[in-house]
């Protein structure tokens, strides 16, 4: 048989072809639960539409989306009509709607706000039930997926305002049927790790049914009963979730979070700096004001008891003022010296920073920071980041050092 090589764009014409000719998806009724609904600026609505089993993506034209005598939401239930067809651009198919009636509410966010009563009625969203962060926040627990984006924007946000901040890392997936399970084994592993400050927990935006995980009553109930305080930071900030609801603190963002917890050292440096320059102003101009208030006495033409008493104020006063301008420079000499101290030490732990001595630091391309041989092998492709670019490279073999481990 001879096979006829098509293009990308003639095989999806072809496609729309075989789609446009069936009867049944040029006229469909379909019914499900809308998920991710967002008006576009055109006028046109994207969306999906769900089941517990499966989804497809739908457009709705502005010229159809006009005509609604409601507004969708999340959650609806509702019966869309169109017919399907192929977005040649990327080569996906969808349901184009021209028309769309409610049906009643879906039933994942119809189990969301039954779950959230029954609770609420529990207590376990009380504001006396909150737990407050702490003042000195100094190690924090990232509980979240190693590859996703949402730790990647807590780092760099920590880097840059609070190198010094430790962060742990606990991974746990965030979206599936496996997230209940291993976010509960997390906080159990959050709760006893030594020293720990407090907990984020977070993952980026996403659709509503994928959000939806983190509506578990088994999670909302384990961050109830935990013993450090936990920052929710799921999805965007128009999206909640239970977690939201019963956690000490919801942050609109993981960025956002990640600002919570680490305090801007620069700006506290910078604010300690001014207010010891204030400080310095003020005495200075005391010192002055005195000096020219008792030059303006004419002792002279007063009685000599007077004359010398007013001689040895001025002397006294004199020498009061030397004094404190003394002190005051030598306390502004100390803390400055302490400031100075703690940047050097902020600056030599910055790993950006250790780059500029030579060293590299490895990372896999899939993610992840390179600490031991152990964590590769041949063949893996490695990230080498330097302190001007990064290099791509490809392992081709590992040379083990036989050192004693320490444990």
């Amino acid at each position: 048989m001879n096979y006829r090589t098509l293009t990308v764009t003639e095989t999806n014409h072809y496609i729309r072809g075989i789609l446009s000719a069936d009867p049944i998806l040029n006229a469909l009724k379909v019914q499900g639960e809308i998920s991710g609904f967002k008006p576009h600026a055109s006028g046109h609505a994207y969306f999906t539409l769900k089941d517990d089993k499966s989804r497809i993506n739908c457009v709705m034209f502005a010229s159809h989306y006009q005509t609604l005598t409601f507004k969708p939401k999340e959650g609806d239930l509702v019966v869309l009509f169109g017919k399907v067809g192929i977005y040649d651009k990327n080569g996906t198919y969808q349901l184009y709607v021209t028309r769309m009636t409610l049906s009643g509410m879906g039933a994942l966010y119809e189990k969301f706000l039954k779950l959230k009563e029954d609770l609420g009625k529990e207590g376990l969203f009380d504001e006396a039930h909150k737990r407050p962060l702490p003042q000195n926040i100094k190690k924090v627990g990232v509980i979240t997926s190693r590859t996703g984006a949402a730790l990647q924007d807590v780092i760099a946000v920590c880097r840059r305002r609070n190198p010094l901040l430790e962060l742990i890392v606990i991974p746990a997936t965030v979206q599936g049927e496996k997230t209940e399970t291993e976010v509960l084994g997390a906080l159990d592993e959050a709760r006893h790790l030594e020293g720990l400050d407090l907990i984020i927990l977070t993952r980026g935006g996403g659709a509503y049914d994928e959000l939806s995980v983190f509506n578990s009553e088994a999670i909302a109930r384990k961050i109830y009963g935990m013993n450090l305080p936990v920052i929710s930071a799921i999805g965007h900030e128009t999206d909640f979730t239970i977690v939201d609801f019963v956690s000490d603190l919801r942050a609109p963002t993981p960025s956002a979070a990640a600002e919570i917890v680490a305090v801007d050292l620069g700006a506290v440096l910078g604010e300690q700096r001014a207010a010891l320059k204030a400080m310095k102003r003020l005495v200075t101009d005391k010192v002055r004001r005195r000096e020219e208030a008792l030059a303006g006495y004419q002792p002279q033409t007063l009685g000599f008891p007077l004359e010398k008493r007013l001689a040895d104020m001025h002397y006294s006063f004199a020498e009061w003022a030397q004094r404190t301008v003394a002190v005051m420079n030598k306390r502004i000499d100390a803390i400055s010296y302490e400031l100075n101290l703690t940047m050097e030490r902020i600056n030599g732990v910055n790993p950006l920073n250790i780059l500029d001595k030579g060293y590299a630091r490895l990372e896999k391309t899939g993610g992840g920071f390179i600490r031991s041989v152990k964590t590769v092998k041949a063949g893996d492709a490695i990230t080498n980041e330097l302190k001007d670019g990064k290099i791509l490279s490809v392992v081709e073999r590992i040379e083990v050092s036989h050192e004693k481990e320490e444990y």
